[in-house]
């Protein structure tokens, strides 16, 4: 009889417990928005793997609502700098713009859809990321909060020539009462080159999200109604980029790791300069 009681207030006091975020667990609703999460990184950086193994587990929590991207700011040369032991230049000019003007002034650190507030102008630790992306994804309510704009990727990559077209259709899905650009960059997945870890030196670490460039400037173009009516706004932006070294310092004539390149889009308010949406696409589908 004692057992039967038991069990009895232990279902009570399952099923009595408060629902805590995040709430994508909570109540099965997939977000319909995505979360661009900047990291900033580097090969030098002893604490930055920490951060990258929190951006996995974010990963593994809130799915395909978050992409990361990992910038090796050139204004922190004590990080990211090369040397003999660290050969690999991770570092680009349009993304130590970003990195100035995001206000990372340590590492590591990152933005979540560039909103401000952070520990760092508008960069958050990792330990706050979790945080800020729920109040993005979700109200208080934890219902997922809408996109404001359909964005559609499509790439052609030509083998031979190394050249791919980027074209982007914008569908916005409310009434647009502000100014918004559009930022195309490129990532990449599996560069095996050296990173410090703690106390430990790994050799061959695996460095994934990777900026590479930035396809159209390094704050994107202004967007504005190309259909002319009113109530219906759609922009079409279409891109050329040819993959050599202008676009990649590490560009070898052997190079093939296209396979592991992606586009990302992003559309922020030029005013707030806060993301509003965003996608990424596989350069070459599989």
């Amino acid at each position: 009889m004692k057992n039967y009681i038991l069990i009895i207030i232990s279902f009570f006091l399952i099923t009595c417990d408060t629902i805590e975020p995040p709430y994508l667990q909570s109540n099965n609703q997939s977000s319909q928005k995505i979360v661009l999460i900047e990291k900033f990184t580097g090969h030098k950086c002893s604490n930055c793997p920490d951060a990258t193994r929190k951006i996995k587990e974010l990963q593994e929590l809130y799915q395909d609502a978050i992409i990361p991207v990992s910038i090796h700011p050139g204004g922190l040369p004590e990080f990211t700098n090369t040397d003999d032991n660290y050969t690999y230049d991770f570092t680009t000019n349009s993304s130590d713009i970003i990195s100035s003007d995001m206000g990372a002034s340590f590492l590591p650190l990152g933005t979540v859809n560039r909103i401000d507030g952070g520990i760092s102008n508008r960069c958050f630790t990792k330990d706050q990321w979790a945080s800020e992306i729920e109040k993005l994804l979700y109200d208080s309510e934890g219902l997922p909060r809408p996109k404001k704009f359909n964005i559609d990727v499509t790439t052609v990559f030509n083998t031979k020539t190394k050249e791919l077209t980027i074209e982007t259709n914008i569908v916005a899905l409310s009434d647009l009462k502000n100014n918004f650009n559009l930022a195309i960059i490129i990532i990449e997945d599996g560069i095996i080159a050296p990173q410090i870890d703690g106390t430990e030196f790994i050799e061959s670490y695996e460095h994934n999200n990777i900026y590479r460039c930035a396809v159209n400037g390094t704050y994107g173009e202004n967007i504005s109604n190309s259909n002319g009516l009113e109530n219906q706004f759609e922009y079409q932006s279409i891109n050329t980029l040819i993959l050599n070294q202008d676009a990649n310092h590490n560009w070898t004539s052997d190079w093939d790791n296209i396979n592991n390149c992606y586009v990302v889009a992003y559309i922020y308010e030029t005013e707030s300069l806060i993301i509003q949406d965003s996608v990424k696409k596989a350069i070459i589908d599989e």
